[in-house]
């Protein structure tokens, strides 16, 4: 069989030191072949032997589950509500075909996995036309065996294909900038190095359809570093560049408009205000995440994420440096020398952006991570092929002091790899008795490794390509042994299954949170009550029924949750306990209520004079239609009209259709303007509070009364109300759609009303 692979590589072989002016050879096929199955082996076999972690995970999982439950595509659902606007949807319409499937853990992580694959593909053979393969394959086998872009690969969240849209388009961009391009070589009339510029802007694109506006930032200020560090902004704002990135932006626009443009002309002002304002420039500034590190955190993180690797980075860094600062050489120096800044441009420009930003979560520096992986990778290219004087020896010993520094780190804190993608960063987790072992002899490898390569080149080769495998295994032990006991503390999909088996009839069961954690919501599929535990009054109601409710809680909320429960003669019996969360039976006679006020609310019959409507909400609830109380609009042509400044009172009318309503609604009134301005909201508790949903028998009708609110002096030529019932942040579901006018967020739309003015 070797014989076979050297007759197909043949004389292809002595252009591993060369850059690729041409099209793929059998080498770069024989690499590139090497590379899929190997990362393909490394990166799915074990993908769904560990429980999604939360939050980001179960969060994601759950809109693409519901996006494509409601049949939706570019709206993305989240708890009944088609407002998910924190992130664009590439991720959530990778997820949607494979969740079609079936939904898993490894269902969901598959496709963030193959799109990792594809994107060290892709790294390969772009930089085989920036530097020589030998630098090629090494940079893409230390990105590969990187700990951060290993993680990323297996989790799903909108990181991984930000980081492999970016990369691609900013080396598409270094080709056009810095490559080996013949400039008379055209495809379909363009020239090739113009279309590796079309090309980047097209990446990016679909990069903003990943993470947004880090599309503009990251490879912006990347191209502003390497314009300042040669001394040349002409390449961006000359005429004969600036025309070419104008066609580019234009194709920018082509591939996010579809999605961005429908949605500014579907939700307006209100879209743009949340998803760029807010969950861009507010989250910069640290206003949904206040500043929670300083500047330095990311210098330490990277040596984490690159780890082995990152203990040859300091060493890699002096090298490249003390190389670009030297005088003009020739011009293959000097092109080589543009390349090392470009590539130092896109790891300084985006490092310094990310680590002033306010909000620092760990895998928010991971861009950067595929340009240290190459400047890595052309130092150990040159760190193999020269002989060992006496600065590679300092070197290595350098490495090995590095690797004890950062071995220790890692040897201390087992979940480390984890902190790497995950929110909760100081969570305490059970201890993985072979942790220490395992560390101690791998890492002992490493340096014996390092250290061997100083003697002759046949040892050199043999501990030199043993770090890779080193590496590899111990990445394999952490997601075969580790990371599946240790996921256990990070997801409540245990406790979900235990309810499923301990309460096969489904009863109410409510999440007791601090802040609210996705995994329940996600594997119930939203059939679960998230209770806040700093309002004790929707707590008390949700349990004060008599019967049986569930409840999941931590360990340090139990004792706050019993006393709540004493309050109203109930107790919880713990059913499951993992990690730091338990899972209760909650029993009990319940708060003794009166009734007495409920009857004023309860009525026989529906009035003659209701106006219809008949959305059946949840399968539990029917709102069948509602009458004028006060300030009835008049009627001309057919149409509602009425003068500014009016309180038009209307009571609703709602039928329970079953004798299990689980949720404790409340009713929303949104009253909203043509115009968007001066929107108004009636929210309240149903019937006043007097008679909550838990309690309501099958047939019985309750009337609520609420009112429409039409403010003075508005822009608005009409105004719309639309209704519906929620609990905290869900709401709930309108199923028959088909029949009720609604706006496609499960408000129904009760009236509209033309304002004389």
């Amino acid at each position: 069989m070797l014989k076979s692979l050297k007759n197909w590589i043949g004389n292809d072989i002595d252009s591993l030191n060369s850059v690729r002016s041409g099209k793929l050879n059998n080498l770069d096929k024989f690499f590139l072949i090497t590379f899929a199955v190997f990362a393909a082996l490394l990166y799915i076999p074990l993908i769904g032997n560990f429980y999604f972690i939360d939050p980001w995970e179960n969060h994601y999982s759950h809109v693409a589950w519901e996006t494509l439950e409601k049949g939706s595509f570019a709206k993305l659902w989240y708890q009944n509500s088609n407002k998910f606007w924190s992130k664009p949807p590439l991720l959530f319409w990778m997820l949607m075909p494979f969740y079609k499937i079936h939904i898993s853990e490894f269902m969901g992580r598959l496709p963030i996995a193959l799109f990792s694959i594809l994107t060290l593909v892709g790294f390969y053979i772009l930089l085989t036309k920036l530097f020589t393969r030998r630098v090629a394959m090494l940079s893409t086998c230390v990105l590969l065996l990187s700990p951060q872009y290993f993680m990323l690969s297996r989790q799903v969240m909108v990181d991984l294909p930000f980081i492999g849209l970016n990369t691609i388009a900013i080396l598409c961009l270094a080709q056009y900038y810095i490559g080996n391009n013949n400039d008379s070589e055209y495809l379909y009339k363009i020239k090739k190095q113009d279309l590796y510029l079309y090309l980047f802007y097209f990446f990016e694109g679909w990069a903003f359809l990943a993470k947004a506006l880090l599309s503009i930032v990251i490879p912006g200020i990347s191209l502003f570093v390497f314009m300042i560090l040669i001394r040349d902004f002409s390449i961006l704002f000359s005429w004969k560049h600036l025309k070419k990135h104008l066609i580019g932006v234009c194709i920018y626009l082509a591939v996010i408009l579809p999605w961005f443009g429908y949605m500014m002309i579907s939700e307006g002002k209100e879209f743009f205000d949340i998803f760029i304002i807010y969950h861009h420039f507010k989250r910069t500034a640290g206003v949904i995440h206040k500043s929670n590190d300083l500047y330095t955190l990311y210098v330490r993180i990277m040596a984490y994420s690159l780890f082995p690797w990152s203990i040859f980075l300091p060493a890699a860094l002096y090298k490249v440096l003390t190389k670009i600062v030297k005088k003009d050489g020739s011009d293959d120096e000097i092109c080589e020398k543009r390349k090392i800044l470009f590539i130092l441009a896109c790891l300084v420009g985006p490092f310094f952006f990310l680590s002033f930003s306010s909000t620092k979560f760990y895998h928010y520096i991971s861009p950067v991570l595929p340009f240290l992986a190459i400047i890595v990778g052309i130092y150990l290219n040159k760190f193999c092929q020269e002989g060992w004087t006496l600065g590679t020896k300092i070197e290595a010993a350098l490495a090995i002091l590095f690797l004890g520094v950062i071995g220790k780190d890692l040897g201390n804190n087992h979940t480390l790899f984890l902190d790497l993608v995950t929110f909760y960063n100081t969570r305490k987790v059970p201890w993985i008795n072979s942790w220490v072992y395992v560390t101690s002899i791998v890492f002992f490898l490493f340096g014996l490794s390092v250290f061997l390569m100083i003697f002759s080149d046949r040892i050199k080769k043999i501990a030199f390509y043993s770090l890779f495998i080193f590496s590899a295994g111990f990445m394999t032990y952490f997601f075969a042994l580790c990371l599946p006991k240790i996921s256990e503390e990070f997801s409540l999909k245990p406790h979900v299954e235990a309810y499923l088996k301990d309460s096969p009839e489904r009863a109410p069961i409510a999440d007791y949170y601090k802040w609210l954690r996705k995994s329940a919501g996600f594997w119930l599929k939203n059939e679960i009550t998230f209770l806040h535990m700093d309002k004790d009054k929707s707590v008390l109601r949700f349990f004060e029924k008599p019967g049986v409710q569930y409840a999941i809680l931590r360990n340090p909320d139990k004792k706050r949750f019993d006393s709540l429960m004493k309050r109203i003669n109930k107790r919880g019996v713990t059913i499951y306990e993992g990690g730091q969360n338990l899972l209760l039976k909650v029993e009990g006679e319940g708060k003794k209520r009166d009734f007495t006020k409920a009857k004023e609310y309860i009525v026989s019959d529906l009035p003659a004079d209701m106006i219809k409507i008949g959305a059946n909400i949840d399968n539990s609830i029917v709102l069948e239609g509602f009458t004028f109380t006060s300030n009835k609009p008049d009627i001309v042509d057919g149409n509602y009209h009425s003068p500014e400044g009016k309180n038009i009172g209307i009571n609703l009318y709602f039928r329970s259709i079953t004798n299990k309503i689980s949720k404790d609604y409340d009713v929303f009134l949104h009253t909203e303007g043509d115009q968007k301005d001066k929107r108004t909201k009636s929210d309240g508790n149903i019937a006043n509070g007097a008679y909550p949903t838990p309690f309501w028998k099958e047939g019985e009708i309750i009337r609520h009364p609420t009112t429409i609110k039409i403010p003075e002096k508005t822009a608005n030529s009409y105004y719309v109300s639309f209704t519906g019932l929620y609990q905290e942040e869900y709401r709930g579901n309108i199923k028959n759609t088909d029949k009720v006018q609604n706006d496609g967020n499960n408000r129904i739309e009760l009236i509209k009303i033309y304002l004389d003015k």
